[in-house]
């Protein structure tokens, strides 16, 4: 802003003229305000307090000041403190690896935020295994113990009959399955059917591996179940009474 102060000559300018001038004077100079900086008091990182394994998330953060007001174009750093068991990128982008807790924290100004996650495994277990002999009539049983339901969009069941013979099962994208509930998929909708010998694995819609079970000389009327019901402790286990959607017999 430029200012210019007009010469009166000798008249005698009325009082308000100098209070005028007096103003005018002092505001000449820079039109620049400077900004004013705020510091760093704290930083919320907010990022899902449980992540299955396998998912990808975004953490974000807010830097606010000592009144709370947040503070824009803050620039964060990221980290993790146990990236074996979920890493962090520049942008924030969460990468789960194996199942764990650890803290994500977002480094501003001098201070710290931190939120802590916990990597969850595969809802989802193999429940029982019926591959009856070399007949036909052969099932798999996923059961779901949680107490939510389970979206089976892209899991999958990977079957394994003699060294080398791979077939894969798609679950339904549009498949649901609630909690306490079974879901069985028949011999018959997997191309390679069961055999008396195989393997079977179970995969989350992460392409995470969640369960697998291996037999060999299976006879008719055999099957191999988990004991208790979603029991993630044990292994399954031989029983004669297979059980097709309904919670498991465990004796021989």
């Amino acid at each position: 802003m430029e200012c210019t102060l007009l010469a009166t000559g000798r008249r005698r300018a009325p009082v308000f003229v100098f209070a005028l001038i007096s103003v005018a004077a002092l505001g000449c100079g820079s039109d620049t305000i400077e900004p004013q900086v705020h510091s760093v008091a704290t930083i919320d990182v907010s990022v899902k307090n449980e992540l299955e394994i396998g998912a990808v998330d975004i953490a974000t953060a807010v830097a606010r000041d000592e009144s709370g007001v947040p503070i824009p174009g803050a620039h964060f750093s990221w980290s993790s403190t146990f990236p074996d068991v979920a890493v962090i990128t520049p942008e924030g982008e969460i990468t789960t690896k194996a199942i764990g807790t650890t803290e994500i924290v977002a480094t501003a100004g001098g201070k710290v935020g931190r939120q802590v996650v916990t990597v969850l495994p595969p809802p989802l277990l193999i429940n029982e295994v019926n591959p009856d002999g070399d007949l036909n009539g052969g099932w798999i049983e996923v059961f779901n113990s949680t107490p939510r339901a389970v979206n089976l969009a892209g899991w999958f069941i990977v079957t394994v009959i003699g060294p080398s013979h791979v077939e894969i099962y798609n679950f339904p994208t549009t498949s649901v399955i609630g909690p306490g509930e079974f879901v069985v998929v028949d011999e018959t909708m997997i191309p390679g059917l069961l055999n008396a010998n195989g393997t079977v694995g179970l995969f989350s819609g992460f392409g995470v591996g969640s369960d697998a079970l291996s037999w060999t000389a299976n006879v008719s009327g055999t099957s191999y179940a988990r004991c208790p019901d979603g029991d993630r402790v044990g292994s399954l286990v031989s029983t004669t009474t297979p059980t097709r959607k309904a919670p498991n017999v465990c004796r021989p």
